[in-house]
């Protein structure tokens, strides 16, 4: 048997069309892995603004239903993650369902009502392919919805630090 290399070629490009999905198809994948979707693992917060000794425990309470599934209060890391933003970060560890309401309060804020948690079919783009996945994206924050799936406290009146302020406003801020 002889074989050139360009009918390999033929052969290979033949199989490679053969079982590429269609964008059809990938959608179709998407939206029903979407609607399989029940529940989230977790929920990341971020804190712009706030020093420790404005808030530095967080008070969670997750209803199901009309029963309050889950009800305690944990300490938020003093890590700074963004220095810039004056950022810290949160992450409420919980097995959610997209049918449950979340509340949410730190030290001098009202609480946070979150619910409307939803997955979302969206595109996934490289540069070679293009693709669709269905990602947690939404959820509604205080009667407001929020794409990308996160919860943020910003502390009144608060802007991005110049880096020139980094002295001054960490100073001043930590007496």
């Amino acid at each position: 048997m002889n074989i050139s290399v360009k009918n390999i070629a033929q052969i290979l490009t033949a199989v490679f069309l053969l079982s590429c999905e269609s964008d059809k198809e990938k959608l179709s994948k998407a939206e029903k892995d979407c609607a399989a979707q029940t529940k989230i693992d977790g929920l990341p917060i971020s804190f712009f603004g706030y020093f420790p000794k404005d808030a530095d425990s967080i008070h969670i309470q997750i209803k199901r239903g009309n029963q309050i599934f889950k009800n305690y209060g944990d300490k938020i890391p003093d890590l700074i993650s963004d220095s810039l933003r004056h950022q810290r970060n949160y992450f409420l560890n919980n097995e959610i369902l997209l049918t449950d309401t979340v509340f949410i309060k730190i030290k001098n804020e009202p609480a946070k009502k979150i619910y409307g948690f939803k997955y979302l079919v969206r595109s996934h783009n490289t540069m070679m392919n293009k693709d669709w996945g269905c990602d947690f994206y939404e959820l509604i924050v205080d009667g407001k919805i929020n794409q990308g799936a996160m919860v943020d406290f910003t502390i009144k009146n608060w802007k991005i630090i110049d880096r020139k302020d980094f002295g001054n406003y960490y100073h001043r801020s930590l007496k």
